[in-house]
């Protein structure tokens, strides 16, 4: 039996985890805060995902001129988005988001947009604040 050096087998295993790497790609305007309840980072528009059941939280937030050129952020709730990925596509989030301050208020209360995996929109449930627990408690 041929032994494989160290090295090269660290790299085989590195390259068959990449091979299966799943991920969610967020739109300017969206951000997370965990996936499946471990933190990430605010700042990442790419977020790496195992396959199976997931559960990301994340928060609308953007930036708007207002009335009398008065800069205002408009950032929604928490926002728990439950799908189901299969360990090998890629997702995207995407979301009209509005230019005007008013409909920006209005998109934070209720954000609309769709998920998809490999451009084909794929089922989703969203849960907006303590609107989780109570769709969680009805179940």
């Amino acid at each position: 039996m041929r032994k494989l050096p160290l090295a090269t087998l660290a790299a085989a295993l590195v390259l068959s985890a990449t091979a299966s790497a799943t991920s969610l790609e967020l739109p300017k305007g969206f951000y997370a805060t965990d996936v499946n309840g471990q933190p990430v980072s605010a700042h990442a528009t790419t977020l790496e995902l195992d396959a199976g059941k997931q559960v990301v939280t994340l928060r609308y937030a953007n930036p708007y001129i207002g009335q009398r050129n008065l800069h205002e952020t408009v950032v929604s709730k928490p926002i728990y988005v439950v799908f189901t990925t299969d360990g090998q596509s890629n997702y995207n989030l995407n979301a009209d988001i509005p230019y005007h301050l008013k409909d920006a208020k209005a998109f934070a209360k209720k954000p609309k947009f769709t998920i998809q995996q490999d451009d084909q929109q794929i089922a989703y449930q969203a849960y907006i604040g303590n609107g989780a627990v109570t769709a969680l408690l009805a179940d």
